[in-house]
This record gives structure tokens, sequence and C-alpha cells, in this order.
């Protein structure tokens, strides 16, 4: 007995060891033959061990891999087909050529019960040989990737199934009846449902669509998820849809918290701003009024004695009325109705609006229209709100023999208005649009913070750069989708001063 090996012509791909090939027969003469024979083997990277008793050949594969053996039916110790099954055992993709030179029906039933691969009758020609080992070689290699491949796919299915288990999300699969497959433990844990109850359950109400939803506790009360969804197919009509949550209920609270908390600060900021704005004309009203108390305990109650006294007090009193109202103009949600309008049309009702008051304080106005209609999603009368606080600002700053220019531009995807003054302007680094900044001594600071919310609220932006002698605000406002047809569409009613 012994072993013997050789390399192939043609070496194996897959596998770099031998594939043992055990010869049992107890005729050394013979054994030795057929491994000469098999050296012959073509494709295969093969060593071949004779060994002459059933006892060594079952000592032999329990030791190694055996992928091909030839077994003599008759053995000095056992019957060759009684080694079958014992040879498997330790080979699970191993092929058996039963071999006998004493064919009858009682062994060639045996060697089919036992699962062999073939049974040759000696004497047989050495192409016979080959042919038989071939296919039996490539049936053993077959079986043992198959296994291997069973082996990998079972350490991966092992490895997602821990990972489905263990993570520290919400992980759910619904095939394509949309009932749940998978329900993970993370799952149990925070919802109190268990896997064998949510099996087979439709499992839309749990995952809702894209995005945030609620997602229901046995308990009571719910846990808000946000949820991701893949769809995953397999087979033309076999679909799972994986998702995966994550519990956004405390990140949404605290965000929540966030929010009011600096609503409440804002709202703390506005307070303490109008308390201070309306602090100033009250103290003068209050003056006046004692000094009118006092002109009326000494008698003096003609009108060109109290009439002075009385303006100051109603030009505070105006002017409180001009701070309510802006603060409540900030304070309200800029609610626009958007339609496409010609921005053209509605600065022409600005401008004639604001001429007066300029040509009144020595303020060139100029306008620079666009050459075709310009058509922007408007709510006018807000949008107007805009314009005149912006011309007015200009008008205030230039003051006598200055100019303020209003010029609209159209590009491929928005609308330019650009409101330049030559006026002293602003430091660059004032927050111009914050509510109560103003350089005014009579502003209340709210004019800009209300254009700037106006503008948003019509889906664009505002910027503004300042010089002395130049400062420019630019608005940008998306253009209309669609041009109206009806051009009777865009009229405006007459400009008010609101």
């Amino acid at each position: 007995a012994g072993a013997r090996g050789k390399r192939s012509r043609k070496m194996n791909p897959d596998r770099s060891a031998p594939l043992n090939i055990l010869i049992v027969d107890d005729n050394a003469a013979f054994a030795e033959n057929l491994a000469d024979i098999l050296d012959e083997l073509e494709g295969f990277d093969v060593q071949c061990t004779a060994l002459p008793s059933a006892e060594a050949a079952r000592a032999f594969a329990a030791e190694h891999d055996v992928a091909l053996a030839l077994v003599d039916v008759h053995l000095p110790d056992d019957k060759g087909t009684a080694l079958l099954s014992d040879i498997r055992k330790g080979s699970e993709h191993a092929q058996v050529i039963v071999i006998t030179g004493d064919a009858t029906v009682e062994t060639a039933i045996a060697a089919v019960d036992g699962g062999a691969f073939s049974y040759i009758v000696k004497p047989f020609p050495p192409p016979q040989l080959l042919e038989k080992a071939t296919l039996a070689l490539r049936q053993a290699t077959l079986l043992r990737e198959r296994q291997e491949l069973r082996a990998e796919l079972e350490t991966s299915e092992a490895k997602h199934r821990n990972l489905v288990e263990n993570v520290p999300a919400f992980v759910l699969a619904l095939n394509e009846h949309g009932e749940i497959v998978v329900w993970n433990h993370f799952l149990e844990e925070v919802t109190g449902f268990q896997r064998e109850e949510m099996l087979g359950q439709l499992g839309e109400r749990f995952v809702g669509g894209e995005g945030d939803a609620p997602l229901p506790l046995k308990g009571g009360g719910h846990r808000l998820v946000r949820w991701q969804r893949a769809v995953v197919t397999n087979a033309p009509k076999s679909r799972l849809t994986y998702a995966m949550g994550v519990d956004v209920t405390d990140e949404r609270e605290m965000l929540q918290r966030t929010l009011r908390s600096e609503r409440l600060a804002a709202v703390g900021t506005l307070a303490a701003g109008l308390a201070h704005e309306v602090r100033n004309p009250l103290n003068s009203a209050l003056l006046q009024l004692q000094v009118l108390e006092r002109r009326i305990a000494k008698g003096k109650t003609s009108p060109p004695e109290l009439a002075p006294v009385v303006l100051v007090v109603k030009d505070e009193i105006r002017r409180l009325e001009r701070l309510v109202a802006d603060f409540l103009a900030f304070a309200r949600p800029s609610r626009v109705e958007l339609a496409p309008h010609d921005l053209n049309d509605v600065a022409d009702a600005v401008v004639a609006l604001v001429a007066p008051e300029a040509k009144a304080k020595g303020t060139k106005l100029k306008v620079v229209k666009a050459e075709q209609p310009l058509w922007v999603p408007l709510d006018p009368e807000r949008f107007r709100q805009v314009l005149l606080n912006l011309i007015r600002n200009g008008v205030e700053a230039s003051g006598d023999s200055g100019t303020v220019t209003l010029r609209l531009i159209p590009t491929d995807t928005e609308a330019l208005l650009e409101v330049t003054d030559d006026g002293p302007g602003f430091p660059p680094d004032a927050q111009i649009f914050d509510a109560f900044y103003t350089t005014k001594d009579t502003g209340t600071g709210l004019g800009l913070s209300i254009v700037h919310s106006l503008v948003t609220a019509h889906d664009g932006k505002i910027s503004a750069v300042s010089q002395p002698g130049n400062t420019c605000f630019t608005i940008r406002l998306p253009l209309a989708p669609v041009v109206p047809s009806d051009s009777s569409a865009q009229y405006l009613p007459p400009p008010t001063d609101e």
C-alpha cells in the first residue's frame, strides 16, 4: 500500500491541494495498475492512495478528504459495498466506483443502494476507467463547491441575522404582499410586539411612508421613527422591501423645545425693543401734558398758548400708532397669495406713489424697467410694501439733490430688482435686517425686518452692500413658470399710502 501523486497537464483552477483518489483492493499489482491509469487523467490534480483492506480504508477516509474511491467488492476483511457509507461520513461529496470480477445481481443492487457512482466489471479497458473517473471527479468537485457555497451562504446569513438583530435601529422586511417577514430584536424591545405575533401581519401601518411616521407601541402611545426603504428583488416574482428606522422622538421633542425657546427669546427681544421705543413718545407726550396742565392752572387757556402743546401730543400719539402698526406687521406671519404679475407694473405703481415725496425732498427718482414684461409670482399688495419701504429709505438717506434708482434686470431664471441711493450708507457689519436696528432718530427699526420677511415669503432673497455715497439693495425673485395669456389679469388697483 502507498500513495503516489502527479500534477496533471491542466491544473484544477479552483483547488491548490490535489484531489485524493482512494484505491481499495487487496491485489497490489492491480491497484498499482489502476494508479498508473489514473495518472493519465486530464484536468485534475490528483493523488492516488492504494490500500488493501476495508479497515485501512476506513481509517484513511476518517482522516482525509476523499474525492473518488475505487473499491473492490471482495476484500479480505469486509465487503467493499459496506465501505460506501463510511467513506461518505468523512467526505459527503466523495464518489465511489465499485469494481468486481464476479458480477452478480446482489452486488449490483448493493452498490446502487450504497449510492455508488458507477459499477465496473473486470477486466475493463483503461479509457473506460478514465471516462468514469473523470465524470466522478467532476461530480465530486461540483458537490464540494456546492457545499462550500452553502457554508459561505449560511455564514453570510448568520452575519446578516446577527447584524439585523443587534443593530440599535428598527429593521423589518415586507414580502410582495406587504406581510412582515423580518422583525428585529430592537423592534421587540421598544414596541413590546414579539416577533412571533408580528410575522405575517401587514406592515404598512408600522412603516408608513418615507420620512417620519408614528410607530405604535403595544402598551399604548407611539414613537416617532424616520424610515428609509430599499426594495430587493431576488426573483421575478419574489420581492422584499427592507425598512430601517431610527427613533427621532427625542430629537423632535428637543427641536420643538429649542424652537419654543427661540420663539420666547425672540418675543422677549421684541417686547424689550417695543417697550424701549414706546417709552420715548409716551414720555414726550406726558411732559407736554404736564406743560398743558400748568398752563391751564395759570389761566393760560387761549388757543395760541395751548395749540403747540396739543400738536406735540398728537404727533407723539401718531408716532405710537405707526410703531404699533410696524410691530404688528413684523409679528404677523407673512402670508402671501402668489400669482404671475409683471414686475414693471408693480414698480410703476410704487414710483407713482413715492414720486411726490421725493420731489418735495429734492431727491431725483430714476426708474430703469425691463424692456419686456417681467413675469414674477407676486402678491402685489404685499410686495408694494417692500418697494415702498426701500425707496422711501433711499429718499430719506439721499435727501436734497440726491438720487434713488430703481432698476429691473431679467435673467434666464430670475428677476433682479435693485434699489440704489447715494446716501451716507451704513457700516459693513450692520445687522440691518434685525428687528429694531435703525440709523434714523425717528425710525422704529422694523421696516427692513418686514421687507426681509416679505421677500422670503415670495421665495426670494434680499442682500445689501453699502459704502458712503452708494448703497444698493438687491432682491432676487424666481420667474413665473407660466406666462399668463390674459394681460387684463395684471390690473393693479390705484396705489394707496399704506
